[in-house]
């Protein structure tokens, strides 16, 4: 990874080379890599969502963020889901510096990443079980993520769960996630024990961002933005505890759980996007699938 000076000095300034300690998470169709490459020439570290990607998609985008930018950056991969690890696979192959993991155990990524040529592997976490289990597995870094994160965040509040997890791991660089989006939440955030920031909606809608210009316009309102009052927690959306937008389709989704067979057809449903997007063959697609 080629060095920058810094302008703040932290642990994740020093661990990931880059200006300042200001991250940009993997989101879905905003993490591109026209932004990745923004937040990286900035400064800061852009993470390439490749969630929607299949493993061909997701080299062509790590090749693209390289042809924008010289600088540090990394992928996120949701283990859990389909096609992560074979994403992960194609990550380590062009050997991104920074792979960001969540919601599985990524000890194979943290031994070839660091074996391979160097890499670094930042953890995200939303409680100290799951802090414990990433550093055991080889994670150099955690993405410590509150309550007040848009999507998939913990119960506890940042101001509560970011200290906790500094005072229970201090030989860990950490970097909050949830409630942060400007100069003073840096600053915060490092008065708890944090070394770095995550920004995901702040980024979402900036002039590099694709998100939907209406989206940015309800995010950004001239009344000084949309606030928690604006959304729903639950785990009623897709399963798993994630703050969205309120609006009637997504109090609708929210009102109630979706019964088991629902859960297991939107599961099946998306491996089979994979599958398909993958040329995977139909007798694979069944063992992913069911199996």
């Amino acid at each position: 990874m080629a060095a920058v000076p810094n302008a703040i000095r932290t642990r994740i300034t020093s661990l990931f080379q880059c200006r300042y300690p200001i991250i940009l998470p993997g989101m879905s169709w905003i993490s591109d890599p026209k932004l990745v490459a923004a937040v990286s020439n900035a400064g800061g570290v852009g993470i390439l969502a490749t969630g929607p990607l299949t493993p061909t998609q997701t080299r062509h985008a790590i090749r693209e963020v390289r042809s924008r930018t010289t600088l540090p950056f990394g992928i996120g991969t949701t283990l859990l889901m389909p096609g992560a690890t074979e994403n992960a696979k194609v990550a380590l192959e062009e050997r991104v510096p920074i792979i960001n993991i969540s919601l599985g155990k990524g000890d194979w990524i943290a031994e070839r990443a660091r074996g391979e040529y160097g890499g670094k592997v930042l953890a995200t976490v939303t409680n100290r079980k799951h802090a414990a289990s990433a550093i055991e597995a080889g994670a150099d870094a955690l993405m410590v993520t509150g309550h007040e994160a848009a999507a998939h965040g913990g119960d506890v509040a940042s101001s509560v769960l970011v200290p906790a997890i500094a005072a229970r791991f201090p030989e860990v660089p950490l970097v909050a996630a949830g409630g942060f989006a400007n100069g003073r939440g840096l600053a915060s955030a490092i008065s708890l024990g944090a070394d770095g920031i995550a920004m995901g909606s702040r980024f979402a809608i900036t002039e590099e961002s694709g998100l939907a210009r209406r989206t940015k316009e309800i995010v950004s309102s001239s009344g000084g933005g949309s606030t928690e009052s604006d959304t729903l927690y639950g785990k009623n959306f897709d399963g798993i505890p994630a703050r969205v937008m309120k609006s009637e389709e997504s109090m609708r989704l929210m009102s109630s759980p979706a019964s088991l067979p629902v859960v297991i057809y939107r599961a099946f449903n998306g491996e089979c996007v994979f599958c398909v997007l993958s040329s995977i063959s139909s007798i694979e697609c069944l063992r992913r699938c069911i199996f």
